[in-house]
């Protein structure tokens, strides 16, 4: 009996020296730790509602890439101790460009960047350093290609090196929005809109249209209902600027409600855009 009761008070020491159950949480989350950061040419804004209460940082400078990364650096985790602390970089306008690739026989999607640089000299890249990614896709197809700053992709790197971070991805917005919503988009003869804020009633839609399985078509146009410009009457310009047949469905990935935007009651399948700040 005397072995047992110095065991059973062994125990209860052990128990007094372990933290309380809602003490463990926090020690969880000072080892671990998973943070999503949106990128414009306005702030940046934590996605993870949990860590940051979708906490926002403004620009010094708009549209300033340096000044993009200062603000990624003022939200991205500062960790205290060693640990499991990973980030996400979402970028959306300016600092996320596309391009919709003819079929060329690369089977590799590396293979396709120097064709994708070509496409943005003549759209008017200007002399600034891009990266270019392409997403993988079906032989035959058409590919997208995303491009954003170098200065701004490497400063995140080096952000992660220094701060210890497992970098997850440096992901374009239009990209982040199709993978967010993959399951609800069915593909064939469609276009796929994704709207990004800028001030007030403004925002940019990045417009892709697909066919017969391959990207046929991007264009980014301004929408403005403080002009009268709403959703509808930039879908009917962009499917003008085109050349082709109008998509039999329209998919629109934006923030709030559909009737924000659109004159008509329904521009298309309305998914809630996953950098949306609205309640």
């Amino acid at each position: 009996m005397a072995r047992w009761s110095d065991q059973l008070e062994a125990l209860r020491g052990i128990a007094k020296k372990r933290p309380p159950l809602r003490a463990r949480p926090a020690i969880a989350s000072a080892l671990m730790s998973r943070t999503t950061i949106w990128i414009d040419g306005r702030h940046a804004r934590g996605l993870d509602t949990a860590r940051h209460a979708r906490s926002s940082v403004p620009l010094d400078a708009p549209n300033d890439a340096a000044a993009a990364l200062k603000a990624i650096e003022a939200l991205a985790p500062k960790p205290a101790a060693p640990g499991l602390h990973a980030l996400r970089v979402v970028v959306g306008a300016p600092f996320a460009r596309y391009h919709a690739l003819p079929w060329q026989a690369s089977p590799k999607p590396q293979d396709w960047v120097p064709a994708a640089r070509v496409q943005a000299v003549q759209t008017g890249a200007g002399g600034e350093v891009w990266r270019y990614a392409v997403a993988d896709g079906a032989w035959g197809q058409a590919r997208l290609a995303a491009a954003m700053p170098e200065a701004l992709c490497a400063g995140i790197e080096r952000l992660c090196k220094t701060r210890r971070l497992q970098l997850l991805g440096i992901e374009p917005g239009y990209t982040f929005a199709l993978r967010t919503h993959a399951r609800r988009i069915r593909d064939g003869a469609i276009a796929i809109v994704a709207l990004e804020e800028t001030e007030g009633d403004a925002a940019i839609a990045q417009i892709g249209l697909r066919r017969g399985g391959g990207w046929i078509g991007f264009i980014a146009l301004p929408v403005s209902r403080a002009y009268g410009g709403s959703l509808d009457n930039v879908l009917r310009d962009a499917f003008a600027l085109f050349g082709d047949a109008p998509p039999e469905r329209r998919y629109v990935i934006g923030p709030g409600a559909g009737e924000r935007w659109a004159a008509d009651a329904a521009p298309g399948e309305w998914l809630r855009a996953p950098w949306d700040s609205t309640p």
